[in-house]
């Protein structure tokens, strides 16, 4: 690592259950567990008592637009932050609290980190991040290539899943909390609902419809998270439920402990992060993002699947509900196969993705960016 304990200052938008969230809370513990020190700026969220419980020293900030009339006072009182926390090196992750620690962090000549998570950042944004970067991370191939189309370069470090948080376990009662009966095919799609993960979802919902009405009528869907959509599909799964006269779609929300609905899971729907943790967990994953449609994760299609950051920020084909419902109906006839892929999918996880590979890439930027590089 270093020669001594770097004070590592993270920021975050807000500390709800989300991809990038669980990212950082990972990397967190293992720079902690490494002997770093690791501060966080964020708004209030369901994960706090997580990064507290890990050793994060924990400060909340409005990041509220530059043109606010307490901006001035924010960045203030951050900069005086960072000098007492003796920060070395300032990591971000999304805007608008990138662009408040960019400020802070040129003030006191604190190299900066960005991670780039995806290629949705606005332009004039992630070009104002860039461009106070000492150094950039992309989480895959395809966003690094995106950050090259902005005129920067990135190191590729995926995201990293601690095995200690995600692997398999006999099933809770969470099916049965749920009212689900223990011979149903269970999928669990995870997502942020919004944007084209929001889109995925929707077309997931009319395909459970199509399923449950040519006669599948013991798969079982649960659908965790929140966002913008989450209460129009909400509606929509009422709606399709009452057509079909049963009860079979659970919208839970916003949820902390994944670990927990990935094992209630057969088979569990999802793209970037969801299906990292869900492998770790041996599960079977359908993968479906931002982009589009990949389908089932394999061992013959990994690399492809990476590639295309399992549906994020590539894919096989656009969201189809005929595709949906045929690719879920061929995955329960074959159920006992897609077992041993949940096996083999475990094993890749613990060879690519575990936290402490990506701890020790991460250390590396940290070096360049703060001038220590061989």
């Amino acid at each position: 690592m270093t020669s001594s304990p770097l004070s590592v200052l993270m920021a975050l938008d807000s500390m709800d259950a989300g991809g990038t969230e669980t990212h950082v809370l990972s990397l967190a513990r293992a720079l902690i567990s490494s002997g770093q020190r690791v501060s966080l700026i964020s708004s209030e969220g369901l994960m706090r008592p997580q990064f507290e419980e890990a050793g994060c020293a924990v400060f909340l900030y409005d990041f509220r637009a530059a043109s606010s009339p307490a901006y001035a006072d924010r960045l203030a009182r951050l900069v005086d932050m960072m000098r007492r926390q003796k920060i070395d090196i300032v990591h971000v992750h999304q805007t608008p609290s990138g662009l408040l620690a960019a400020r802070a962090a040129e003030q006191l000549a604190i190299p900066m980190v960005f991670t780039a998570h995806g290629t949705y950042y606005p332009q004039a944004t992630i070009k104002s991040i860039l461009a106070s970067s000492k150094a950039v991370i992309s989480v895959s191939p395809p966003v690094q290539k995106y950050i090259e189309k902005l005129g920067s370069t990135s190191a590729i470090v995926p995201n990293g899943i601690d095995l200690l948080a995600f692997y398999p376990t006999p099933q809770s009662s969470l099916r049965s909390d749920l009212g689900i009966s223990e011979d149903a095919v269970v999928l669990v799609y995870a997502s942020r609902l919004a944007w084209g993960k929001a889109t995925a979802c929707d077309t997931l919902l009319r395909a459970m419809k199509d399923l449950h009405r040519y006669g599948w009528d013991r798969l079982q869907l649960i659908v965790v998270g929140d966002g913008p959509k989450f209460e129009p599909l909400k509606e929509l799964a009422s709606f399709i439920e009452e057509e079909s006269g049963s009860k079979f779609i659970h919208m839970v929300g916003k949820q902390v402990q994944m670990r927990e609905y990935y094992n209630a899971a057969d088979i569990v729907v999802g793209t970037g992060r969801v299906a990292l943790e869900a492998m770790a967990c041996e599960k079977p994953v359908l993968a479906i993002g931002n982009h589009g449609y990949f389908g089932w994760v394999e061992p013959d299609n990994y690399e492809q699947a990476w590639m295309h950051y399992f549906g994020d920020h590539g894919s096989n084909a656009p969201y189809s509900r005929y595709l949906y419902s045929n690719d879920i109906a061929q995955g329960c006839r074959r159920i006992d196969e897609l077992r041993v892929l949940g096996k083999e999918g475990k094993r890749w996880i613990e060879r690519e993705f575990q936290i402490g590979r990506v701890l020790e890439q991460t250390m590396n930027v940290y070096r360049v960016a703060l001038g220590n590089s061989s």
